[in-house]
Parts: structure tokens; sequence; C-alpha cells
């Protein structure tokens, strides 16, 4: 096991690509029972609604997914509330350069979002509830022996990581008005942050670095149970988040909920206008109560026994960041369909929170050639910095003892480039690459490709 792993929180855990343990992965035939299950009842549906041939056109060729068609199964169970999305995405990546193994592996994750909107549905007004059910299937390059500290490819990470190929999330959400709302359950974090207006994608559409397609904070799990708050004003976007700090996945989040902590984040984002192209402005701070390894005390380890290493925490830990995503060019006609400037930072405690600051910028959004408007693109650099105390105690161990690089290291960082090619809005092919230079000092800079080929049915 990795010293990082020891170390590190459950999200912290998580983001250890290189040397997690095998995953279980007994859950890929219920996910590919119900993707086949809801194809059927699609074409079922679909074989029964008597679609012109202009309409058959654009069902195959210019629909957001297979089944979109004006008058089409998918749209009559939309208007009814029930909104199904069902996502295909493979993957094709390998390490062209650097430490590691060279050999390219194969995978891909199924994901089956549904989301049952009550007030169509007649039932309780402003209520919803929403389900996705994911699951991985085959190999993935996250494990290639390169040295990196961060998965470069999300979401055949998740939540693989965590033990299992499938996971579900489930979030009931009320609606109050059309300014506050109010959602509780287990939420998929890679879901929320895909949803950012311009690099947005949660592994699956933009950035596969998870440095960049969520970016890790140390403080947020990717798969946590709480409630999540928001409220709009008219400057302003709030959003509190309360949930427990370990990794939903654990079964005994759910069952023993907030028994190791509570943590609470509050995020404020302000929408700007300059010289007539948006921009969204956001600023976070995170508070957690959880208990982790203080820092500080990591070469005593070498002469305590296990039994006697929980001796060794420090409770509590804080987090702030600032993030800005600004719209730099726009199509005439549709103020969201353009491309823009997106950058972060953030700091944190540092101890017991082993990440202890993180910078990211780029460029991301649509539409780079005007004959490709949907076209996704981006580029951007990131670098994160290790905490002090874990990089100095490190160094200390590794000094004592036979050498061992693993225990010299440092900040990661690296660049990443993708062009994602609409075929048709439902098939998208993706070509992408990154130089990543490794937390572990004494690792070459990596190189990796990836092909990527996503199916909206």
């Amino acid at each position: 096991m990795n010293k990082l792993s020891r170390l590190g929180s459950p999200e912290q855990n998580a983001v250890r690509a290189s040397e997690g343990e095998a995953p279980m992965r007994h859950n890929l035939g219920r996910v590919i029972a119900i993707i086949v299950c809801t194809c059927i009842a699609f074409l079922q549906a679909a074989s029964a609604q008597e679609i012109d041939e202009a309409d058959r056109g654009y069902a195959l060729c210019s629909g957001d997914s297979l089944s979109d068609c004006p008058g089409g199964a998918k749209q009559a169970l939309q208007d009814r509330g029930i909104s199904l999305d069902v996502w295909l995405t493979q993957f094709s990546q390998g390490v062209t350069a650097g430490d590691g193994s060279k050999s390219w592996q194969y995978g891909g994750k199924a994901d089956l979002i549904v989301n049952l909107d009550m007030s169509k549905l007649g039932l309780w007004n402003g209520f919803s509830i929403n389900v996705h059910q994911e699951g991985i299937f085959g190999e993935d390059a996250n494990n290639p022996g390169s040295g990196e500290l961060f998965p470069f490819n999300t979401a055949l990470a998740f939540p693989r990581l965590g033990g299992s190929d499938g996971e579900t999330a489930l979030t009931l959400k009320q609606t109050f008005d059309d300014r506050s709302s109010l959602a509780l359950g287990k939420f998929n974090m890679l879901s929320v942050a895909a949803k950012k207006p311009l690099a947005g994608g949660g592994g699956l559409d933009t950035f596969m670095n998870i440095a960049l397609a969520a970016p890790i904070s140390g403080v947020t799990p990717p798969y946590l149970f709480g409630f999540i708050g928001t409220h709009k004003t008219d400057h302003a976007a709030l959003a509190l988040m309360v949930y427990d700090p370990r990794n939903a996945q654990d079964k005994n989040v759910i069952e023993n909920p907030f028994s190791d902590g509570t943590t609470t984040s509050l995020a404020a984002m302000f929408p700007l206008t300059i010289a007539g192209e948006k921009g969204f402005y956001s600023v976070r701070g995170v508070y957690s109560s959880k208990r982790g390894l203080n820092l500080e005390t990591i070469p005593a380890l070498i002469d305590l026994p296990p039994e006697a290493q929980s001796v060794l925490v420090k409770k509590g830990y804080w987090y702030l960041s600032a993030a800005v995503q600004q719209y730099l060019y726009h199509y005439p006609g549709n103020p969201d369909l353009g491309w823009g400037l997106f950058a972060e930072g953030a700091i944190s405690d540092g101890n017991p929170n082993p990440l202890e600051w993180h910078f990211l910028v780029g460029l991301a959004g649509q539409g780079l050639f005007p004959s490709r408007t949907q076209d996704r693109w981006g580029i951007a650099y990131f670098k994160y910095g290790l905490s002090e105390h874990l990089v100095n105690g490190l160094a200390q161990i590794g000094s004592t003892m036979p050498f061992d690089p693993t225990f010299f290291i440092g900040a990661e960082r690296g660049v990443e480039a993708f062009y994602n090619f609409y075929v048709t809005p439902w098939l998208r092919l993706t070509g992408d690459v990154q130089r990543v230079k490794p937390h572990e000092l004494s690792r070459d800079d990596v190189t990796v490709g990836a092909v990527r080929l996503q199916i909206r049915f």
C-alpha cells in the first residue's frame, strides 16, 4: 500500500489510482442488463409511433440521442415527467512515453440516469427523484506504474477506486420556487462537476485527468451522503452543503452517518458580463470536524507500533478556493455556444489534508471552428502541491531506510488537450493527450494518449 493511501482521507485514498487494491467487478452484468432492457423498451415504444421519414432522419442523424425524435418515445416520457438517459462510453488509453507499462488498455463505462418529475406526474409539486446507476467494464490506464498521483482517466477511476465496478446514486430534490431548492441523498460528485459551463464533463465529454475533469480538494469525497441547498439572488447563486466527510461507497456511511464528523461547505457564484461575454466567478469555503493523521508526526510512525498510531491524530481541516469561467467568444444568437477561459486556485491547512494547494488554468468550450460549432475542445495546465509536512516527513523517513524513491515526493503538474468531434450529437469521438510530471521525483515525465467514443441512446 502506498504511503499516501495510508495517510489520506477517503477521497484522497480514492485519487491514488496507481497503487489501489484490485477492484470488485460484480455489478457489470446488472448494468448491461438494464441498458439492454431499456433499449428494447425504447425500440418497442418507438415502433408503435407513426414517425414520417423526416422525423426518422432527425432521430438517426441530429437528435441528442438515438431515441430522441419529435413525437418519439423518449419525448413522450419526458412530457409525462420521466427523463431517461443511457450512455455508453468506451476508452482506449495508454502511456506512450515515461515510466510504466506501454500497453494500451481498453475499457468502458455505462451510465443510466433516470429523473422523475413528480409535478408532471401529478403527485407532488416541485418534487423530483434522480437515480444514477453507473458500471465499469474492461481495463484502464490508471495503474501503469508511472508514479502519478491523479488518475489519467477519471471516468474509469470511479467507482472502481472505491472497491466496486458499479455504483448507484439516489437523490431527492424539492424546489420551492424559481430561486430555492433542497436536495438530499447520495450524490455522484462527478455528475456535479460535469455541469460546469466550459470545462465540465466529469471525464466523459471533456478533460480526462481528474486534476482538470473534477479538481481534487481533499475535502469532498467522490460520492457523498448529505444535503445540498441552493438559493439564487439577483446578484449571486449560493450553495450550502452539509455532508459526511467519508466516501459514501462505504455502506457504513449510510448506516451510521456523521459518526466520524461533519463537513460544511458554503459557495457563492457571481454571474458577470464583460464586453458582452458571460462569466461566472465563484468562491468556496469548507470546514470539517473529521479527524485525520497529524502529518507533523509522520516521522514518529517508524517507532510506534500500529496499535499506538491512532493517537497521532488532528481534528478538523479547512479549505478555500476561487474559480472563474469567462466566455471570450460566443456565436451570434446563442450566448451559451462558445469558448473561453477557466481557472481555479485553492489552499488548505495542509494538515491533515495532504493536498495543500492547487492551481489550474485553460481554454475550453465549443465551436473552435465555425463549421463545427457543436464540437468541444480544450487545453489546460494544472499543478497540485502536497502538504509540506507530508513531503518533509516522508523524506525524513526515507533517509533512515534503504533507498526507496517513493518516499521522495513533490508537486504534480501537467498539461492536457482534447478535441471531441461530434460525428452526430449522439455519437462523439474524442482524441486526448496528456503530459504529466509525476509527484514521485524519481519518475520521468509521462505522455498519455487516448481515444474515447461515446454513444447516447
